[in-house]
């Protein structure tokens, strides 16, 4: 026979930490904001990925349904979320990401161009 575990208690998003995961219980705001995060994926049920945060606190990342979403930390303390476990998961990274040189901004050519004296 498995043991359940007792239910934790709801912790708002902005708590959860780099690594923790869980799933959106409810939202605790109203009007535009609520609709915001509705529009943006975040709904009850729906399972996140607390990826980290910009190196000042604000904004935090996470991660859901497939995507990477930036919040403000005031937003993501209006979403309470049922934390289910505090393992790291490798975040699903889209294509395009992760590739090297591409996405520096065209600095390359930029240099390249220096170097051959077209500058």
């Amino acid at each position: 026979m498995t043991e359940k575990q007792p239910p934790t208690d709801p912790v708002p998003l902005a708590a959860l930490h780099p690594g923790e995961q869980g799933t959106i219980l409810t939202i605790g705001c109203r009007g535009p904001l609520k609709r915001k995060l509705m529009d943006m994926g975040l709904t009850p049920g729906t399972k996140v990925y607390f990826e980290g945060s910009a190196p000042l606190g604000d904004p935090i990342i996470v991660n859901t349904r497939g995507y990477r979403l930036a919040l403000r930390r005031r937003e993501a303390a209006e979403v309470l979320m049922s934390p289910e476990s505090v393992v790291p998961i490798e975040p699903q990274r889209g294509p395009g990401l992760g590739h090297g040189r591409r996405g520096m901004g065209g600095m390359g050519r930029r240099f390249r161009r220096r170097r051959q004296g077209r500058c």
